[in-house]
Protein backbone atom coordinates (compact mmCIF):
# COMPACT_ATOMS: atom_id res chain seq x y z
CA UNK A 1 0.00 0.00 0.00
CA UNK A 2 2.62 2.15 1.05
CA UNK A 3 4.45 1.65 -2.59
CA UNK A 4 1.34 2.74 -4.46
CA UNK A 5 0.81 5.75 -2.09
CA UNK A 6 4.53 6.50 -3.02
CA UNK A 7 4.04 6.13 -6.64
CA UNK A 8 0.94 7.97 -7.03
CA UNK A 9 2.16 10.99 -5.23
CA UNK A 10 5.82 11.26 -7.41
CA UNK A 11 3.43 10.95 -11.02
CA UNK A 12 1.53 13.75 -9.45
CA UNK A 13 5.04 15.97 -8.04
CA UNK A 14 6.42 15.20 -11.76
CA UNK A 15 3.42 16.36 -13.94
CA UNK A 16 2.72 19.77 -11.71
CA UNK A 17 6.34 19.94 -12.40
CA UNK A 18 6.35 19.98 -16.08
CA UNK A 19 2.90 21.96 -16.14
CA UNK A 20 4.79 24.95 -14.99
CA UNK A 21 7.18 24.40 -17.70
CA UNK A 22 4.83 24.30 -20.12
CA UNK A 23 3.60 27.35 -18.84
CA UNK A 24 6.63 29.44 -19.39
CA UNK A 25 7.05 28.06 -23.13
CA UNK A 26 3.25 29.65 -23.87
CA UNK A 27 4.53 32.66 -22.33
CA UNK A 28 7.49 33.00 -24.80
CA UNK A 29 5.40 32.03 -27.32
CA UNK A 30 2.81 34.54 -26.83
CA UNK A 31 5.65 37.49 -26.58
CA UNK A 32 7.24 36.29 -29.62
CA UNK A 33 3.87 36.41 -31.35
CA UNK A 34 3.48 40.56 -30.57
CA UNK A 35 4.25 42.16 -33.66
CA UNK A 36 4.67 46.04 -34.28
CA UNK A 37 2.38 47.86 -35.68
CA UNK A 38 4.63 49.24 -38.49
CA UNK A 39 8.25 47.65 -39.82
CA UNK A 40 10.21 51.03 -39.74
CA UNK A 41 13.97 51.94 -39.16
CA UNK A 42 12.80 55.94 -38.39
CA UNK A 43 10.27 57.39 -36.03
CA UNK A 44 9.79 61.07 -36.24
CA UNK A 45 7.62 62.81 -33.10
CA UNK A 46 6.22 65.96 -34.30
CA UNK A 47 4.43 67.89 -31.02
CA UNK A 48 2.30 71.45 -30.50
CA UNK A 49 2.98 72.63 -27.44
CA UNK A 50 0.06 73.74 -24.94
CA UNK A 51 -0.90 76.89 -26.77
CA UNK A 52 -0.39 77.57 -30.09
CA UNK A 53 -0.63 81.54 -31.33
CA UNK A 54 -2.07 80.33 -34.45
CA UNK A 55 -4.69 78.02 -32.57
CA UNK A 56 -6.21 80.83 -30.78
CA UNK A 57 -5.69 83.72 -32.63
CA UNK A 58 -8.74 86.29 -32.96
CA UNK A 59 -7.89 87.44 -36.87
CA UNK A 60 -11.13 86.77 -38.65
CA UNK A 61 -10.31 87.33 -42.46
CA UNK A 62 -11.00 84.98 -45.06
CA UNK A 63 -7.40 83.44 -45.04
CA UNK A 64 -7.33 83.08 -41.29
CA UNK A 65 -10.39 80.97 -41.30
CA UNK A 66 -9.67 79.04 -44.03
CA UNK A 67 -6.24 78.06 -42.41
CA UNK A 68 -7.99 77.43 -38.88
CA UNK A 69 -10.23 75.52 -41.14
CA UNK A 70 -7.61 73.22 -42.54
CA UNK A 71 -5.36 73.30 -38.89
CA UNK A 72 -9.06 71.84 -37.48
CA UNK A 73 -8.64 68.77 -39.37
CA UNK A 74 -5.90 67.09 -38.49
CA UNK A 75 -5.82 68.40 -34.89
CA UNK A 76 -9.33 67.58 -33.78
CA UNK A 77 -10.67 65.53 -36.82
CA UNK A 78 -9.60 62.73 -38.97
CA UNK A 79 -7.36 64.04 -41.00
CA UNK A 80 -5.11 62.26 -42.92
CA UNK A 81 -7.15 58.95 -44.18
CA UNK A 82 -4.01 57.18 -45.65
CA UNK A 83 0.13 57.98 -45.24
CA UNK A 84 0.64 61.05 -47.16
CA UNK A 85 3.81 62.35 -47.86
CA UNK A 86 3.29 65.92 -47.24
CA UNK A 87 2.10 65.52 -44.03
CA UNK A 88 5.19 66.11 -42.26
CA UNK A 89 5.65 69.65 -44.35
CA UNK A 90 1.95 70.77 -43.32
CA UNK A 91 2.51 69.89 -39.32
CA UNK A 92 5.45 72.27 -39.51
CA UNK A 93 3.58 74.71 -41.16
CA UNK A 94 1.45 74.80 -37.99
CA UNK A 95 3.62 75.21 -35.30
CA UNK A 96 4.61 71.28 -34.69
CA UNK A 97 8.31 70.81 -33.78
CA UNK A 98 9.98 67.53 -34.37
CA UNK A 99 11.82 65.99 -31.46
CA UNK A 100 14.88 64.68 -31.72
CA UNK A 101 14.69 60.97 -30.64
CA UNK A 102 17.29 58.52 -29.49
CA UNK A 103 17.23 55.00 -30.56
CA UNK A 104 16.55 53.85 -27.43
CA UNK A 105 13.26 55.99 -27.46
CA UNK A 106 12.55 54.80 -31.35
CA UNK A 107 12.87 51.70 -29.71
CA UNK A 108 10.93 51.94 -26.79
CA UNK A 109 8.67 53.64 -28.96
CA UNK A 110 8.51 50.58 -31.36
CA UNK A 111 7.48 48.43 -28.46
CA UNK A 112 4.32 50.71 -27.41
CA UNK A 113 3.29 50.37 -31.22
CA UNK A 114 2.62 46.57 -30.91
CA UNK A 115 0.07 43.85 -30.62
CA UNK A 116 -1.53 43.36 -27.75
CA UNK A 117 -4.04 40.74 -25.73
CA UNK A 118 -5.60 43.46 -23.99
CA UNK A 119 -8.68 44.90 -24.90
CA UNK A 120 -9.61 48.52 -24.59
CA UNK A 121 -13.19 48.99 -21.87
CA UNK A 122 -12.08 52.84 -21.34
CA UNK A 123 -14.13 55.37 -22.80
CA UNK A 124 -13.32 58.71 -24.01
CA UNK A 125 -14.37 61.75 -22.01
CA UNK A 126 -12.93 64.78 -24.75
CA UNK A 127 -12.86 66.19 -28.24
CA UNK A 128 -9.48 65.18 -29.16
CA UNK A 129 -6.76 67.30 -30.08
CA UNK A 130 -3.63 65.67 -31.55
CA UNK A 131 -0.76 67.36 -30.32
CA UNK A 132 1.21 64.38 -30.42
CA UNK A 133 2.07 62.54 -34.19
CA UNK A 134 4.92 59.87 -35.08
CA UNK A 135 5.63 59.28 -38.50
CA UNK A 136 6.62 55.74 -38.86
CA UNK A 137 9.47 55.66 -41.82
CA UNK A 138 11.01 52.89 -43.59
CA UNK A 139 13.72 54.17 -45.80
CA UNK A 140 13.37 57.72 -45.46
CA UNK A 141 9.97 57.11 -46.82
CA UNK A 142 6.37 57.58 -44.82
CA UNK A 143 4.50 54.02 -43.55
CA UNK A 144 2.41 54.82 -41.09
CA UNK A 145 0.74 57.37 -38.79
CA UNK A 146 -0.10 57.49 -34.84
CA UNK A 147 -2.28 60.47 -33.97
CA UNK A 148 -2.34 60.97 -30.30
CA UNK A 149 -4.16 63.04 -27.40
CA UNK A 150 -2.39 62.35 -23.96
CA UNK A 151 -5.41 64.22 -22.41
CA UNK A 152 -8.11 62.02 -23.01
CA UNK A 153 -6.42 58.55 -24.38
CA UNK A 154 -7.85 58.96 -27.99
CA UNK A 155 -5.98 57.88 -31.19
CA UNK A 156 -5.75 57.43 -34.75
CA UNK A 157 -3.37 55.06 -36.07
CA UNK A 158 -3.03 54.77 -40.31
CA UNK A 159 -1.07 52.67 -42.54
CA UNK A 160 -1.09 49.45 -40.17
CA UNK A 161 -1.26 46.12 -41.73
CA UNK A 162 -2.12 44.88 -38.10
CA UNK A 163 -5.39 45.29 -36.07
CA UNK A 164 -5.24 48.66 -34.21
CA UNK A 165 -8.52 48.17 -31.87
CA UNK A 166 -6.72 47.09 -29.03
CA UNK A 167 -4.08 49.99 -28.29
CA UNK A 168 -4.75 52.43 -26.36
CA UNK A 169 -4.81 51.58 -22.75
CA UNK A 170 -3.91 54.25 -20.30
CA UNK A 171 -0.60 52.48 -19.10
CA UNK A 172 0.50 52.71 -22.95
CA UNK A 173 -0.12 56.09 -23.04
CA UNK A 174 1.81 56.57 -19.78
CA UNK A 175 4.83 55.00 -20.95
CA UNK A 176 4.98 56.62 -24.05
CA UNK A 177 4.21 60.31 -22.45
CA UNK A 178 7.17 59.35 -20.54
CA UNK A 179 9.15 58.43 -23.39
CA UNK A 180 8.09 61.85 -25.30
CA UNK A 181 7.87 64.39 -23.12
CA UNK A 182 9.20 63.05 -20.07
CA UNK A 183 9.85 66.60 -18.30
CA UNK A 184 6.12 67.78 -19.38
CA UNK A 185 2.96 67.50 -17.42
CA UNK A 186 0.26 65.75 -19.50
CA UNK A 187 -1.74 67.57 -21.63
Amino acid sequence: MKKYFFIIISILALSCNNSKKSNIENEKVAKRELRPFFDSDEIDHYYLGQRSDFEHSSRDNQKQIEKKKEFATFFYGYYPNNVEKDFESLLLKYDYKKSNLSSRQQKEIQNVFSEKDSIQTDGYACIPEYRDIFIFKKKDKAIGIAKICFKCGRFQIIGSKIDTQYFGLFEELEKLHNIVRSNDKKT
